[in-house]
């Protein structure tokens, strides 16, 4: 291992710098250095539909670069390869709030999709506005059956989205008519991209003797690994048509995504040839030819867009990626060439080469729940954090032990730092708000700031989305009836579930939370106790059964059944350690309401 030398070597001065540069050469942004967030000057004044999106740094121009007219309104950037968080992801809505509704998109990964959609609820709870998140997942490398439950990557089809949105908005076209034609953009596209080996990120070591072994195809733009790979001996044309293949062979089950008249000649093809990051001008240029010629030799398609340029880099990744967008000739394809043919003035947009002729939320309930005087659970905001922090502290060893295996083994430390931030702003008298459910709320910030990461996110939106359905349904302070509580459970799970595909039987926490909320709501009639003791008696059950599952969501989902953690070698797969997290939660406020 050695470590590769980059002019800037610390990845935080990286970031910082280069947000810097974006003022400087586009003087009318504006940045915000605390959140990292660039945005345009008088959004308010808009009148129109506003466009944010943003994600982890290390892919310019994405997103810095799109800020713009006739693109996007405001952009939020995380740390190299990591997620913006929920409190930069809302300043983001802030600046860019319009009456007319916010789109915010989104690449389809899961640490993106959870804060921004944890963000996106509590700024809608807050302030009633209209914000739609829109998820790109335009990756055809990771087959049907590895990626069936947490979908398409997103990938330099983004930028796509990101200009056609933009320019709907700037149109005026409405928020509806806008998403439509974001479905109509995701359902016609896919993306794949092939590499010479990982790219570099600053500050760490590269194993040189691993790169330019092979050429790697469907390699991820976080150096996920590649589904094949080719000889390095392939000439470019061979690893053209690999690629090409597996986004038009429609044989190809596990990777054919797009529509099977892809080829009729009533369709028409925009071909977007995108540089990673390492290859020279002169590079991508001659892979642009040599890809516009197999496409009309062997699928019979010129395309009557070709864009060529870095739109959406992997640091220095030397590589590139060909994306497809298929479109008919109606009216609505027709406008989203015109939309991609706008002007900008966004300094990371790179114009067509050329313009060929063609040839041939969960909603919340309405409906007042009458609260009946018993039964009813009593519970006080102090008892039930202390009780919480014992059983995370009792359980943390165990669930960090399990995470090590199929996880990065922080799942226990990041549960334990939540139960521990709740209990400082407790005792530090941070949260003063009178009422369970106005604590819950501010204890749910408490807990987005200590956690962070996926885990931080899906505790965050289910418990803003509970803390939100119990200011409306319950006025009380201390009694809660079985019944409200556990149509508060239900509303804030189905909140949930708006956001992740995870469902039992995925190995996630989710094999615990369900069985708990879908028991509680049969037991209205119950004790406080008895429904709560059976509704954990289910998420028990639920939490011991995902030692026989394989995860199909988080990291692990995209590791193949073959890596050897499995039963033949004499490995017993732990239980998961997000559902463990679940129990000891439970186990926690069961132990206030029993005593």
């Amino acid at each position: 291992m050695e470590f590769r030398h980059t002019f800037v070597q610390d990845p935080a001065q990286l970031v910082k710098e280069w947000s810097s540069a974006q003022v400087q050469l586009h003087p009318g942004l504006q940045f915000d250095d605390k959140h990292c967030v660039l945005y345009k000057e008088n959004l308010s004044q808009a009148d129109r539909v506003t466009v944010i999106s943003g994600g982890g740094s290390g892919h310019e121009p994405a997103h810095f670069g799109y800020v713009g007219d006739g693109l996007l309104d405001a952009a939020v950037a995380g740390s190299l390869f990591a997620s913006p968080n929920v409190r930069q992801v809302t300043r983001a809505l802030e600046v860019a709030a319009s009456p007319k509704g916010t789109i915010v998109i989104v690449k389809n990964y899961t640490g993106d999709k959870l804060n921004f959609a944890l963000a996106i609820e509590r700024f809608k709870s807050l302030t009633g506005r209209d914000v739609r998140m829109v998820l790109v997942g335009d990756d055809v490398a990771v087959p049907r059956s590895r990626g069936k439950f947490v979908g398409r990557r997103g990938l330099a089809g983004v930028a796509l989205m990101h200009k056609i949105a933009g320019a709907a908005a700037q149109q005026g076209l409405d928020i509806d008519h806008i998403v439509e034609l974001c479905d109509l953009v995701s359902n016609n596209m896919g993306t794949i991209g092939a590499s010479l080996g990982p790219c570099h990120v600053p500050g760490q070591p590269s194993d040189a003797h691993n790169e330019m072994v092979n050429i790697l195809l469907g390699m991820g733009i976080h150096n996920e690994p590649p589904i094949r790979t080719l000889p390095k001996e392939s000439s470019a044309v061979e690893v053209i048509r690999a690629m090409l293949g597996l986004l038009l062979d429609t044989e190809l089950v596990e990777h054919g995504f797009l529509k099977p008249d892809v080829k009729h000649p009533s369709r028409r093809t925009l071909l977007l040839m995108n540089n990673l990051g390492g290859l020279s001008t002169i590079e991508i240029g001659a892979l642009t030819a040599m890809t516009t010629a197999v496409l009309k030799d062997q699928y019979n398609i010129v395309p009557c867009r070709v864009l060529c340029g870095t739109y959406l880099s992997a640091l220095d990744g030397h590589g590139f990626s060909i994306t497809l967008l298929s479109l008919t000739d109606s009216m609505d394809g027709s406008l989203l060439l015109n939309l991609l043919d706008e002007a900008t003035n966004a300094i990371g947009w790179t114009s067509s080469l050329s313009t060929l002729q063609w040839e041939s939320g969960s909603s919340a309930i309405e409906t007042a729940i009458s609260r009946p005087e018993v039964p009813s659970v009593c519970l006080k905001r102090d008892c039930v954090v202390d009780s919480i922090l014992a059983e995370v502290t009792q359980a943390e060893p165990t669930i960090t032990k399990n995470d090590t295996v199929l996880g990065d083994g922080d799942c226990g430390t990041t549960l334990l730092a939540g139960a521990q931030a709740m209990k400082r702003a407790l005792d530090e008298g941070s949260i003063s708000a009178e009422g369970f459910a106005p604590s819950l709320m501010l204890l749910a910030d408490v807990v987005i700031d200590a956690m962070g990461g996926t885990s931080g996110a899906i505790y965050g939106i289910f418990l803003t989305a509970f803390s939100a359905s119990l200011n409306r349904l319950h006025k009380d302070s201390v009694d809660l009836s079985v019944k409200t509580f556990s149509s508060a459970a239900s509303e804030a799970l189905e909140t949930l579930m708006n956001y992740t595909g995870a469902r039992v039987g995925d190995r996630t926490l989710m094999d615990a939370l369900i069985p708990f909320v879908t028991e509680l709501e049969k037991s209205p009639d119950r004790t406080g106790h008895d429904a709560f003791q059976k509704a954990l008696e289910s998420a028990e059950l639920g939490c011991q059964s995902t030692s026989q599952l394989q995860a199909r969501f988080g990291r692990s989902a995209y590791v193949s059944e073959t890596s050897g953690l499995d039963a033949q070698n004499g490995y017993t797969r732990p239980a998961d350690p997000g559902a463990c997290g679940v129990i000891a939660v439970l186990k926690g406020i069961h132990k206030v309401i029993r005593n």
